[in-house]
């Protein structure tokens, strides 16, 4: 009892930790996307991640695990989290990032629903009202005018936060089938071949379209290795957060990813928030502390009496 309580203690913590991480990625991937495809962004995140996991390895090679099997889920996981990406790095570059943001951040409302109807998961009444308090919130920071946003940013938002769902639910099928770091580095891996394929049948598919490569300039590379290292931490914490907690108790942290683009974007030069970001600013830290909270306080019991 006293091991799964600080399981899911170092859950919550691992998806704060990476939270913060993928607001940094975010940010890099704006400021990327005034000159560099979507497409191109993501080649470069995942290439970088895996060569920092293949460093990591070398250092510390992952563990052996008990299960044999999981490489159906573990291809699944990586293809619906790299469209996810896909998606919402396209949204990124054409519409604002609070509104991509927004969108992305759907995906917690969708696990704590597909955790209760096909996980069987016990999410108790209050994680699931925190979590819609928490979305509630993230429309107030975001403000978005969905009648000035084009249906297909609509739609592929929207498929951003049901794609992520997905990956984040399989990680929990993938428990003792992979190390941690290899479910990153498939990831890694599937993205980075998808988007050169992309990049390659571009011409042939899209001739008349902008180009899906163009080569980046030495600032732009700088850019490109702050994102490959903060989404590497970010993918990382998330994978372990997803591991050792259950999805209904640890998706509504994820809310505070938008709080933490919100910050970045004032030091980026972004206006004050106004009274009504500020509100929902207020409830998405509400929420957070209320789902994450008793757990805490109660594993800090727990371990003061070992």
């Amino acid at each position: 009892m006293r091991q799964q309580y600080s399981s899911v203690s170092i859950g919550i913590f691992c998806m704060l930790t990476s939270s913060f991480f993928f607001a940094l990625m975010n940010a890099c991937v704006k400021i990327l996307s005034a000159n560099l495809s979507a497409v191109e962004i993501i080649f470069f995140r995942s290439f970088v991640m895996v060569l920092l996991l293949l460093a990591f390895f070398a250092y510390k090679p992952p563990k052996k695990t008990h299960k044999k099997g999981g490489w159906g889920t573990l291809a699944l996981r990586s293809l619906f989290g790299g469209l996810s990406m896909l998606a919402f790095f396209y949204n990124i570059a054409h519409i604002p990032l609070g509104v991509a943001s927004t969108f992305m951040q759907t995906s917690p409302i969708f696990i704590v629903v597909i955790s209760m109807l096909f996980l069987k998961e016990n999410v108790k009444i209050g994680v699931l009202f925190m979590s819609v308090i928490g979305f509630g919130g993230i429309i107030l920071i975001c403000d978005p005018h969905f009648n000035s946003i084009p249906l297909l940013n609509i739609a592929l938002g929207l498929f951003s936060g049901l794609g992520t769902a997905l990956a984040f639910i399989s990680l929990r099928g993938l428990r003792g089938y992979f190390d941690g770091n290899i479910i990153v580095l498939s990831f890694g891996v599937v993205m980075s071949v998808v988007s050169l394929i992309l990049v390659f049948l571009q011409p042939l598919i899209f001739p008349e379209s902008q180009a899906l490569w163009i080569m980046p300039n030495i600032k732009e590379w700088l850019w490109i290795l702050i994102m490959g290292l903060v989404g590497t931490f970010g993918q990382y914490f998330l994978t372990q957060a997803y591991i050792l907690a259950p999805a209904g108790i640890v998706a509504p942290i994820d809310y505070t990813r938008v709080v933490f683009s919100l910050i970045l974007g004032i030091l980026l030069g972004d206006l004050m928030p106004s009274i009504t970001t500020f509100f929902g600013i207020i409830l998405i830290i509400f929420s957070g502390i209320a789902i994450g909270l008793p757990v805490l306080l109660r594993d800090l019991r727990t371990l003061k009496t070992t």
